[in-house]
């Protein structure tokens, strides 16, 4: 019988942990049949091990040595409750400008690189504020389900962690691409982020692409009582290569400031 089981199970589950896998052939996670069941399909190249624990089913026809899994499902499955974020999660969105080198994860547990097979993880803490399933949503990959932040949090997050967009080049250039955004849920994550200087530059963006989103002004007054007292500096700025952006005081990469703003 779990021989039977393995193949559709492999079909239904393109990435899948030891104890689905266990649980799907009525053994226990820890059984030594499960490791030689495993081992035998690692061999005859039906699977990959992905990390500890982490499996990828291999496609009929495709070649194990060759053929990629989806980096996306496959670091989600990594953690128990990882969620795609920051520059991935504009990625998984279709906003990325390019392609990021690695996959953020937001996961409790140590943040830190993870070299999985064919692509590396970076798993980041939750930040300030994030309660799922708020902000959180799931998308299909291959047939599984993905978490991965929504856009609006996705970009609050990315305005208080711009270095995990790249740079704040980048993180303005996958903006152009977005079309619209909830205004009360960027403030909402603005406000429990708790960081001025995110609020600054994210209230400074939305004011310069109001025509193209359609941003209220009662808006925009929202988040001018969540910007800094005084200018900082926001975005990777060092001291004295940027300039403050007038009415936020948040000091801004010149680049940024001098940007061709509304579609000109």
């Amino acid at each position: 019988m779990p021989k039977l089981i393995s193949a559709p199970f492999f079909s239904a589950n393109p990435v899948f942990r030891r104890a689905e896998y266990a649980a799907a052939v009525g053994r226990r996670p820890q059984d030594r049949v499960v490791t030689a069941m495993l081992a035998q399909h690692l061999q005859a190249g039906n699977i990959q091990r992905i990390a500890r624990g982490v499996f990828a089913s291999v496609p009929k026809h495709a070649d194990a040595a060759t053929w990629s899994v989806d980096r996306f499902l496959a670091a989600s499955r990594l953690r128990q409750g990882g969620t795609i974020a920051y520059h991935s999660a504009l990625e998984l969105h279709g906003y990325a400008y390019t392609e990021g080198h690695d996959v953020q994860v937001i996961a409790q547990g140590e943040p830190g690189m993870f070299e999985a097979a064919g692509f590396a993880c970076r798993f980041v803490r939750p930040p300030r504020g994030f309660a799922p399933p708020d902000g959180v949503m799931a998308v299909d990959r291959l047939g599984q389900e993905v978490r991965v932040t929504t856009i609006e949090r996705t970009v609050a997050d990315l305005f208080n962690r711009c270095d995990l967009a790249g740079d704040a080049e980048e993180l303005f250039n996958s903006l152009d691409l977005v079309m619209r955004v909830d205004t009360a849920a960027l403030a909402r994550y603005a406000r429990t982020l708790g960081k001025a200087t995110a609020a600054g530059a994210l209230g400074f963006w939305l004011e310069h692409e109001r025509k193209r989103l359609g941003i209220p002004d009662v808006a925009l007054e929202g988040f001018r009582t969540l910007m800094p007292a005084q200018p900082r500096y926001a975005l990777g700025t060092k001291p004295g290569e940027g300039r403050t952006a007038r009415g936020w005081n948040v000091i801004l990469p010149a680049h940024v400031l001098e940007r061709r703003f509304e579609g000109l």
